[in-house]
């Protein structure tokens, strides 16, 4: 009996440029999975190619940048956030099909305003599923489903393994773009039991140039230590790195807690920390961290797939 694979692809916003590299990976080694699971941009991404408008997301999404992203979408205070993104999405629609029509399986990952509870939508419109999945709280519409109020899927589970496994995968490859978190790093501690230095008295002329230069170096690169060191103790965190940092790092920790409970079988975790969400100028280094990332795992795929 031939097992089933499924890709699970996570959230990430402009990061998501990482699994079009996957996927082009996945091509390159000839495998093609059976089912496909997303979340946010995943389900965006995975949506995309699997109607066989992928080429056309690429090349839209290529034009924009960091300013424009948002200008791509109407602002319009409604239904809890404060873009309508339907005009984006209504761009594609010529793609769209029902999820029943497609060639593998696929399902994307929301959550349902008025429960709490993640929802998993495997059925009817691929764009609408995605565009549900994609429904950044405040900053996006929340979008109506029959009787449900749906936003981002990432904030109930943000590499859905499990609906992979739902969708009856035998093995899971996960991209999980949220592994490395973009954290302030310029507030981690330096390591305890660095001595002061006193002020270092004049150099002994008498000593060789060589010596003498050599001095000179040190105390200059020590001086720059110094002075980052006193920069980064004198720094205070800004308003919107905090709330980024803030995000990323719930992320990892629900992204950890959700791969416990349904772990994948290959992991894959791309360091996107350097990522900001509205990247997507960046477009060609994120996909060959994407690449690089399954490559890496390429033969442990092929091990799995085989046994």
């Amino acid at each position: 009996m031939t097992k089933k694979l499924g890709l699970v692809l996570g959230s990430g916003a402009a990061r998501g440029w990482a699994h079009v590299g996957v996927i082009k990976a996945l091509e390159e080694i000839g495998v093609r999975p059976d089912i496909v699971a997303g979340c946010s941009v995943g389900a965006l991404v995975g949506g995309a190619w699997l109607v066989g408008g992928l080429d056309e997301f690429e090349a839209w999404a290529r034009e924009l940048s960091p300013l424009s992203a948002l200008g791509a979408f109407n602002f319009w205070v409604n239904r809890g956030g404060l873009v309508d993104t339907r005009p984006a999405f209504e761009a594609f629609a010529a793609f769209d099909k029902n999820i029943e029509e497609l060639p593998v399986k696929f399902g994307a990952v929301a959550a349902d305003l008025g429960t709490g509870e993640e929802v998993w939508l495997t059925q009817g419109s691929v764009i609408e599923a995605a565009r549900a999945s994609s429904a950044i709280p405040v900053l996006f519409h929340a979008v109506q489903r029959g009787q449900r109020w749906l936003v981002d899927g990432a904030v109930a589970n943000p590499a859905p393994v499990s609906l992979a496994r739902y969708l009856g995968a035998d093995i899971v490859v996960s991209v999980d773009l949220n592994a490395n978190p973009r954290v302030l790093a310029r507030f981690n501690p330096p390591a305890p039991g660095v001595p002061a230095l006193e002020q270092p008295s004049e150099i002994d002329q008498n000593f060789p140039k060589t010596i003498t230069t050599f001095i000179e170096q040190t105390r200059s690169r020590i001086g720059r230590q110094m002075a980052i060191a006193k920069s980064r103790a004198q720094a205070k965190p800004q308003l919107f790195e905090t709330a980024y940092a803030a995000i990323d790092i719930f992320q990892m920790h629900l992204t950890r807690l959700r791969s416990d409970l349904s772990p994948p079988d290959i992991h894959l975790t791309p360091d996107m920390r350097d990522a900001l969400p509205n990247a997507f100028d960046r477009a060609d280094e994120f996909i060959e961290k994407g690449r690089a990332a399954l490559i890496e795992k390429r033969q442990e795929i092929l091990a799995l797939i085989k046994g």
